[in-house]
């Protein structure tokens, strides 16, 4: 009887471990993208509205950027749409290792990734914009079924939001069309570039 009961408690703790299991790995699904791994849309807006909203801290700025791969569409009609997958992985890959763990990467679109940078100084916003254009030109993407590398570049955009105790929490649309307009500088201006919207520049 001890040892049926021990069988029974035993495959209890699996059903409920295998549950458990199950429900974690559900909701990772719901708020990532499957591709890339990075966050997705469902979770990054609330997420940036979060952070938007005024709190008990001191006034922080929070660098809210918008990151679109240039001519991506050439690289699905001239190698097909799995190259393309894997040039937006291997782009994943590389925003992320140039991030810290607190900050923000979401794939928002087809090519288009959200980059959020809390307690960020103009200074950083820039320098890291800069870098991650850097990092996803520097070396072209290789693909095993492609014999020449696939040359890749990033434009973004940046906006700078002041938070904090007394000031009104933005509207997050309008913070995020601030940044769509310093992309859309950024590509006019030839692409493969960051660009910060009028009052964030440094």
């Amino acid at each position: 009887e001890l040892a049926l009961r021990l069988a029974r408690q035993i495959d209890r703790k699996r059903r409920i471990e295998g549950l458990r299991g199950r429900l974690r790995s559900g909701m990772a699904a719901a708020v990532r993208d499957p591709l890339t791994g990075a966050y997705n849309r469902r979770h990054a807006l609330p997420w940036l509205e979060r952070r938007l909203a005024p709190g008990p801290r001191g006034r922080k700025n929070l660098a809210i950027m918008l990151a679109d791969l240039d001519f991506f569409k050439r690289v699905n009609d001239l190698h097909g749409h799995a190259a393309g997958d894997a040039v937006l992985c291997a782009v994943t890959e590389r925003l992320s290792a140039h991030l810290r763990e607190r900050d923000l990467l979401a794939r928002i679109g087809g090519e288009e990734f959200l980059i959020a940078l809390p307690d960020a100084t103009p200074a950083r916003a820039r320098r890291v914009a800069e870098r991650l254009c850097d990092a996803i030109r520097a070396t072209p993407v290789a693909i095993p079924a492609i014999a020449a590398p696939i040359p890749v570049t990033l434009s973004i955009g940046v906006t700078l939001v002041p938070t904090g105790p007394g000031l009104v929490a933005p509207d997050l649309q309008s913070v995020l069309a601030e940044a769509d307009r310093a992309l859309y500088a950024a590509k006019a201006r030839g692409r493969n570039q960051a660009s910060f919207c009028t009052r964030s520049a440094a």
